[in-house]
């Protein structure tokens, strides 16, 4: 497979990814609504909340904290045990800084959950006892997000592994990243030991609950577009391109793990597509006032999906470059003192 023209398409193009999604959304719920203006129209699928609120419902975000912090332990951990030393490291100032803004953006978003979602709404997400507006299930978003939680483990690798390629960084395969996975993984049973009285029982009945399934497709067609494009742009402009033989150099049984997750991640896609679709995507999802014909579509609940989680890849990002810088300091004094 030849990449030297595509090892040349910007990095930006990573950036770019995200605001076409925002703007394409942000289009079509103006086109559905019949007006271009539409911050202060209500337009979530509750029937309750207005575009604005919906951007930043910060209750609703605190409730995924679990979920992203799992995700993106893992998504780091994949992405140093496909790359070498190939990275530059990370000053610590930079790192004060993205900590600082991690730590204003956790306590911003607590206090404006209180002030304007209330402290039920925001306690009850905390606690993992709220999935959204007027669903309440043991579990709460945890157990909402178990289903695409587990098919974006296997997903992230083969992004990764993809967008490096198509941006002509190198993949050397290597342990380094084992920490923050092991990490992501004893979160991962962790968070669904602490929010669930039965963890077999929460794990088998999700995978045959049209809702929980529905709700997982939705969140495999946002990570995608609009989390992982924003860390992997500020971590890939940290690396330097590779030519020459490097460059070409192909490693068999990685393409094969590769493919392998990819063919389980889309099957697995295939299957959470397909029992929500039996049941009727307008039948599993709320039914506003404004809902046209009484029930949403499938384009409507995506694009107003993205906005929904608009503090929750703010957070995602921070984690990464945060986890990542750390990575990587660690990583060049240990080669200092050897």
């Amino acid at each position: 497979m030849k990449l030297q023209g595509r090892a040349k398409i910007s990095l930006r193009v990573l950036l770019f990814l995200p605001v076409f999604a925002y703007i394409v959304s942000y289009l079509y719920l103006a086109y559905y609504h019949g007006k271009f203006l539409i911050f202060n129209t209500i337009v979530h699928e509750s029937g309750k909340y207005t575009l604005l609120q919906d951007m930043f419902y910060a209750s609703h975000f605190l409730g995924h904290i679990p979920v992203h912090t799992v995700l993106a332990f893992f998504f780091v951990g994949a992405y140093l045990c496909l790359t070498g030393s190939n990275s530059n490291r990370y000053p610590k100032k930079k790192i004060r800084i993205l900590f600082t803004l991690l730590v204003f953006l956790l306590i911003s978003s607590f206090f404006l959950s209180l002030t304007v979602f209330g402290y039920e709404d925001t306690l009850s997400f905390m606690a993992q006892r709220k999935q959204g507006v007027g669903i309440y299930a043991e579990g709460g978003s945890w157990n909402l997000h178990l289903p695409s939680t587990m098919l974006l483990l296997l997903l992230i690798p083969v992004y990764i592994y993809i967008v490096k390629r198509i941006f002509g960084r190198s993949i050397e395969p290597n342990p380094s990243g084992l920490f923050y996975i092991s990490l992501g993984f004893i979160f991962f049973f962790l968070f669904t030991f602490l929010f669930n009285r039965n963890i077999v029982d929460a794990f088998f009945s999700i995978w045959g609950d049209p809702r929980y399934l529905g709700h997982s497709v939705r969140e495999l067609l946002t990570f995608p577009v609009t989390y992982f494009p924003v860390p992997l742009y500020f971590i890939l402009s940290g690396e330097t391109r590779v030519g020459g033989s490097r460059k070409r150099k192909r490693n068999r049984n990685l393409e094969c793990v590769m493919a392998s997750l990819g063919i389980v991640f889309l099957l697995g896609l295939f299957y959470q597509s397909y029992i929500p679709l039996t049941e009727g995507i307008g039948n599993i999802a709320q039914k506003p006032d404004f809902a046209k014909g009484g029930k949403l579509g499938a384009p409507y609940l995506l694009a107003s999906h993205y906005f929904e989680h608009f503090l929750d890849t703010i957070y995602f990002t921070l984690l990464c470059l945060l986890s990542y810088s750390f990575a990587m300091n660690k990583a060049k004094r240990s080669s200092r003192t050897k």
